[in-house]
């Protein structure tokens, strides 16, 4: 069965900002150098987050615990 994409902004991290398709059933994403902007470097892992806002649903890739959504939410509705 072919999943329907969702886009996903990226919080945190050296992908902080981007928003990146995937699968609606991942939970998680990984993100090449070439997609964060680097000639070379280790993948990066996000956990895929959602959050309603205005009876929207968003969807956020999480780089660890300590970067909060509001940030990633600010760039969105900034």
């Amino acid at each position: 069965m072919v999943h329907p994409l969702i886009k996903v902004m990226l919080v945190g991290g050296k992908g902080d900002g981007l928003m990146v398709s995937v699968a609606d059933n991942a939970t998680e994403i990984s993100v090449t150098p070439a997609q964060y902007g680097a000639k070379s470097g280790q993948p990066l892992s996000y956990r895929i987050v959602s959050q309603t806002i205005d009876d929207e649903r968003y969807f956020f890739g999480v780089f660890n615990e300590s970067h909060e959504l509001t940030r990633g939410m600010k760039k969105l509705f900034g």
